[in-house]
């Protein structure tokens, strides 16, 4: 089995995506994927239509979960598609959310790091991070829970106290 191969099966990368290469950098406890898309076709992220690709965006970077005690960073040019409705866009990414630099399984663990910890800091810091990547992983964290979350009635609410002034 092939290096490129053995890394998407760990991943669950399926076309049309493909890892094309896999470097290992020792000296900095590192390991760097590169992901690529292989269609010429992709779906519009706003309505799901399937869209000719127009481009592809600069290359990102996302922190993925430690391979060993590698860091561990997948890295894609995002191609982008022309959609009759909704002009040019990004596709998503099956690993990460939009605007996040942190795959899903990373920001996954975080979250249960941060449950764990007896404060955000010792949880940055096992974590490797910034105050703000913290804050931005628990705010997209908040979001998915509150868009999987029920609309329920009220039927009734109590009230302990009144205050006045």
């Amino acid at each position: 089995m092939e290096l490129e191969e053995h890394y998407s099966q760990l991943l669950g990368i399926n076309s049309p995506w493909e890892i094309y290469d896999v470097e290992l950098k020792v000296d900095e406890s590192r390991l760097d994927i590169w992901i690529e898309y292989m269609d010429d076709k992709g779906a519009c992220p706003e309505c799901g239509a399937a869209c000719p690709r127009h481009d592809t965006r600069k290359e990102r970077t996302w922190r993925h979960l430690d391979t060993m005690q590698f860091a561990t960073y997948l890295h894609c040019n995002v191609p982008r598609v022309r959609c009759e409705k909704h002009d040019v866009k990004s596709i998503r990414v099956p690993w990460a959310e939009k605007n996040s630099r942190f795959t899903l399984l990373f920001e996954a663990f975080a979250i249960r790091v941060l449950n764990a910890a007896r404060s955000v800091e010792e949880a940055r810091k096992l974590l490797g991070l910034n105050w703000h990547q913290v804050d931005a992983i628990k705010a997209r964290a908040v979001k998915r829970g509150l868009a999987r979350r029920q609309a329920t009635k009220i039927d009734c609410l109590g009230i302990d106290e009144k205050q006045f002034r």
